[in-house]
């Protein structure tokens, strides 16, 4: 099967040579790999296609996240096409070992790449050691490389002691270990397939020779661990007695399944091209201009109304069958100007019958040319259209136009004909579907497009059958999948599907969208997450410690009051827990991540709260400094806050012994044009993180921001990559100044924001005093909240109705809107386990009563939260813990 990659594309010359080679598309998908790549990561042909190649090594930190995998293709791609990448490349099977990864652009649109990977081996001498000591073959030296590291599988056959030997590369062929499989002959002859026992190397046949040796090369099949059977090709020797008994086999085997599985394609090819090239609806065709020759199928001659023997197979024969206004250059010249710059095209096809009237095809043209780039030989299938699509290739849109738009459609489209052939498919489902149009074309669309349900995995209806029997569309469907051959995992596709009206508005065929879901949100950007979980793994321990510090202080408070009645440390105890409140936000912030929102912050609050999370648990002392008219930035906080914490956590890192300082400054500055490449002349404000550590060596300067550089042992070196890249994108740039023995600053330059951003609730018709009722609607699914929420509000002077989710929160409102009381305020939590939320018991209320009061509840505490559910219509937004204080103040602003 080939890959659409392999006819728009030129492979390096290293591709069919001994270097593994592969072909990936802008995103680091593999779309092509060569025999040598799939034997490096011991993968069978065509398992590697469709992986992506960061998977392919092991890192020191992973994620499931899906921008994760993202931010290590990008980082991946910025090093390695500079210049090569040492990396461990981990095997389907066996342990990861060194290589080196080289990237190439090969086409710029769309976006491809060559990645050309090598192994790195170990001295020969090394290999003999370990032979020496884990196995008693007698091996070394070159002999020691190939048993150790090469794909060839070693055995000795001993048929005098008797007894074997099995290299661990043959067991591994098998899928066994090196214990799992007995160094036996019974154990040999099980796994040789029943046909294929006579040629094992002990039962060739043909007359042995009355003594000496005598060479053999055989292939046969061997059993695998996993059921099914391996061919292998045996190379050897055979050793004969005096007497002529055979007594010793030694050998090797390949393991060859790639290749007999392509001349079993092979055969299959030409079976199926007989069978389309027949009597069929496939019409094929060849032009041979260098060579003299054409051949053109019984079914392109049945489709232009002649039989096989009464069309001749010549060029004259196909330049009859074009139109002649289209054809005045000849057969060379017809293909030569079509599609300019496309080896490989498809487009419509008009042709003429035996009648004379016009036929129009959709036709798939490969064309061969020589260096000079003139016109060899023309290889092609045209497949007659629907009757409704002929008519439209003939008037309004024409053929290449209409061609041209479905390749540019990011959907998939699969067309049939009124008999459920396919006549019809772009380039988008050509990849889904995993094969390309001229495996497709001609076929039956149920069996290419078989469904099978996501959850029960039972067979789904064909829509391109119910389309063209019935007439009814398909509306968009997301819950079946793309059944594969068997064992494939199913694709999942979301699809909908309608009938293609003919002339006489009976179905002349049917048209299928369909798409990847998974693929609907994949959209690549640049490194802003990579190194976030190896931040957050470095920041528990700390963090845990001054939680606990923390709760020890509120625990004491509350113990002493009421053990002894000494209520002296409960003012400790509500300050400590403001204390832990905001370091559960800022913590919470910087797990999720940014969102890509920006807003305008004050620069010195964050700096306050990322020195409070990255100096968690560190003895060493941070001081900071800002100015009070310090400009307004605006940036995605969340983004901001990992920059600054990663700066804090590496200044903490540099210090000896855990002992120094760090102090943090923030001020205004104004840059001259070229004073800080690249940034243009403008304000500013600059960012100052320096220590007194240990300082940076000056040859790891310039590679201090490049990817993967560490000079930590147990570093990723993707912390400051991450922090230029964010800085950068946010029109910023960083310097750097370092002297060994002295200490590092780090200086980071942001554009000042023109204004403030204000975030304002909703406003609220006015409340004449007179109707106020003083009820309070409170909704929350935890009842200590809720009962302690209560005492709260009737302690304020409020009357109170708790409900325990949405439901009960509406029936409460509805009984005292019914009787012109509705409630002053209604205070809900957004999450209820098991309920009707916050938010879609807003959405509810406001139907009733437009004028509604609400106010958010909730745990999670950040600007962007408070901003969305401002912007929904919330009146308030009340953090999790609160104090009467607090709840006060809120009820008061909604109120007015």
């Amino acid at each position: 099967m080939n890959s659409p990659s392999q006819n728009t594309r030129a492979t390096p010359t290293s591709f069919a040579s001994g270097q593994a080679v592969l072909v990936l598309d802008a995103a680091g998908r593999i779309e092509l790999a060569n025999p040598v790549a799939a034997a490096l990561w011991q993968a069978k042909a065509g398992e590697l296609i469709g992986d992506h190649l960061p998977n392919l090594f092991t890192f020191e930190v992973t994620s499931a996240d899906p921008d994760w995998l993202v931010a290590q293709w990008e980082v991946l791609l910025a090093s390695a096409l500079a210049q090569p990448t040492p990396l461990r490349l981990q095997p389907k099977e066996a342990g990861a070992f060194d290589a080196v990864l080289r990237l190439e652009k090969a086409a710029e649109e769309p976006p491809h790449y060559f990645a050309h990977v090598s192994r790195v081996l170990r001295p020969l001498a090394a290999p003999a050691a370990e032979a020496t000591a884990t196995s008693t073959t007698p091996v070394d030296g070159l002999l020691g490389v190939l048993n150790d590291r090469s794909p060839l599988g070693f055995f000795d056959l001993n048929f005098v002691k008797p007894e074997a030997y099995f290299s661990p590369t043959w067991k591994r062929m098998l899928g066994h270990t090196d214990a799992s499989l007995p160094n036996t002959l019974d154990a040999l002859a099980a796994l040789i397939h029943p046909d294929d026992s006579a040629a094992a190397p002990d039962k060739l046949s043909g007359r042995a020779p009355s003594t000496g040796t005598r060479p053999f090369s055989v292939e046969y099949r061997l059993k695998h661990a996993r059921g099914h059977h391996v061919w292998v090709q045996s190379v050897g020797v055979q050793l004969f007695a005096p007497n002529g008994a055979l007594q010793r086999v030694v050998g090797a085997h390949l393991d060859i399944t790639e290749r007999k599985e392509l001349e079993e394609q092979s055969l299959h090819a030409e079976e199926r091209l007989a069978a389309l090239g027949g009597r069929g609806r496939f019409a094929l065709f060849e032009l041979d201009f260098a060579g003299g020759a054409t051949w053109l199928s019984p079914a392109f001659k049945l489709l232009l109304g002649f039989d096989e023997d009464e069309l001749p197979d010549e060029p004259e024969s196909f330049l009859r069958a074009l139109p002649p206004e289209d054809s005045t250059g000849g057969l060379a010249g017809f293909f030569s100007t079509k599609n300019p710059g496309q080896t490989v095209y498809f487009d419509a096809l008009r042709l003429r019958h035996r009648n004379g009237a016009d036929l129009w095809g959709y036709a798939g043209i490969a064309r061969v040319l020589s260096r000079k780039k003139e016109l060899q030989r023309v290889l092609g299938f045209v497949a007659p259209m629907p009757g409704g699509l002929a008519a439209q290739g003939a008037g309004g849109l024409t053929a290449g136009q209409f061609s041209t738009a479905l390749a540019e459609l990011r959907e998939a489209v699969l067309l049939t004909d009124a008999r459920d052939q396919v006549v019809c498919v772009n380039a988008a489902a050509e990849r889904i579907l995993g094969a390309a149009a001229q495996q497709l074309v001609g076929r039956p669309a149920s069996e290419i497009f078989r469904l099978v349900h996501r959850l029960s995995g039972a067979p789904g209806e064909s829509p391109v059958e119910k389309a063209l029997t019935t007439g009814e569309a398909t509306p968009l469907n997301g819950e079946f999948a793309l059944a594969r051959e068997a064992g494939a995992k199913p694709v999942p596709v979301v699809f909908s599907c309608r009938a293609v009206a003919g002339a006489g508005g009976q179905a002349a065929g049917a048209v299928v969208v369909f798409r990847d879901p998974n693929e609907m949100t994949l959209t690549p950007e640049e490194l802003v997450k990579a190194n976030r979980f190896d931040s957050l793994g470095q920041l528990a321990g700390g963090i845990a410690h001054d939680y606990n510090n923390l709760l020890t202080t509120i625990l004491g408070g509350i113990s002493l009051a009421l053990d002894s009645r000494d209520y002296s440390a409960l003012e400790n105890s509500s300050k400590a827990c403001d204390a832990a409140k905001a370091l559960s936000k800022q913590l919470l912030m910087f797990s999720k991540g940014g969102t890509g929102t920006r807003q305008v912050i004050r620069p010195a609050d964050l700096l306050r709260d990322a020195i409070r999370v990255a100096s968690s648990g560190s003895a060493i002392k941070v001081e900071f400094e800002a100015p009070a008219d310090l400009a307004t930035i605006q940036v995605d906080r969340a983004q901001l806050l990992q920059v600054f914490q990663n700066l804090i956590i590496n200044a903490i890192q540099a210090m000896p012994a855990g002992q120094g300082n760090i102090w943090v400054a923030a001020g205004n500055v104004t840059l001259a044009e070229g004073q800080i490449p690249p940034l243009p002349a403008g304000q500013y404000v600059a960012i100052e993180i320096r220590d007194n550590g240990s300082g940076i060596k000056p040859e790891h300067l310039e590679k201090i921001f490049d990817p993967f550089f560490t000079t930590k042992k147990t570093g990723t070196g993707l912390g400051l990559a991450t922090v230029l890249s964010i800085v950068k994108r946010h029109g910023g740039q960083i310097g750097l100044d370092s002297e060994l023995g002295v200490g590092t600053t780090f200086t980071v330059f942001l554009p000042r924001a023109e204004q403030e951003e204000v975030v304002e609730a909703r406003r609220a018709p006015s409340l004449n005093v007179a109707t106020r009722t003083n009820r309070v609607l409170f909704m929350d699914d935890d009842p200590e909240i809720s009962r302690l929420t209560e005492g709260m509000l009737t302690g304020m002077g409020y009357k109170c109705d708790l409900a325990k989710n949405g439901e009960e929160a509406v029936t409460l409102y509805k009984r005292y809107l019914n009787i012109q009381r509705p409630y002053d305020v209604v205070i809900m939590d957004l999450t209820v386990i098991g309920g009707m939320g916050g938010e879609e018991c807003f959405r509810k209320l406001r139907e009733l009563h437009p004028d509604v009061r609400a106010i958010v509840a909730s745990g999670y505490d950040s600007e962007d939260m408070v901003k969305q559910f401002l912007g929904l219509g919330f009146m308030g937004y009340l953090t999790k813990p609160y104090r009467v204080g607090d709840l006060s103040r809120v009820i008061k602003k909604v109120l007015g």
